[in-house]
């Protein structure tokens, strides 16, 4: 088992903040799984698989263009990253959001094998 650090942190939210979905997907295993918040399961939605991720990603960018993840704090553990971001973008028709989020990931030899997004809602 590895500990992963700050560097790690810095290298896999790069391409995030930079919109590259080819960067973000380097860091993800073929077999990568992303849960979002939002869906009809409990869990929200779940993306399988590297194509489906990918798809997953690049709607993210289109929703909301000038997405910016900002670290708040990082916890690691044994093949375990936990961030706490703030979140920032605008959605369309110039509506503002900002929240919250926590992405709770496993990572198996330097790569994403699990990605789970929960996020605070703001009314």
């Amino acid at each position: 088992m590895q500990t992963y650090d700050e560097a790690f942190v810095e290298k896999f939210m790069a391409p995030w903040n930079a919109h590259d979905v080819d960067g973000a997907m380097a860091l993800m295993t073929e077999d990568c799984v992303w849960e979002i918040p939002r869906g009809s399961e409990p869990h929200g939605a779940r993306f399988e698989g590297s194509a489906a991720v990918r798809d997953a990603i690049a709607s993210v960018f289109t929703v909301l263009p000038d997405i910016r993840y900002e670290l708040v704090r990082a916890s690691f553990g044994p093949n375990l990253v936990v961030l706490e971001l703030l979140v920032t973008g605008t959605l369309v028709g110039d509506k503002k959001a900002m929240f919250h989020a926590c992405d709770i990931m496993i990572v198996r030899d330097g790569k994403v094998a699990a990605k789970r997004s929960y996020r605070k809602v703001t009314e």
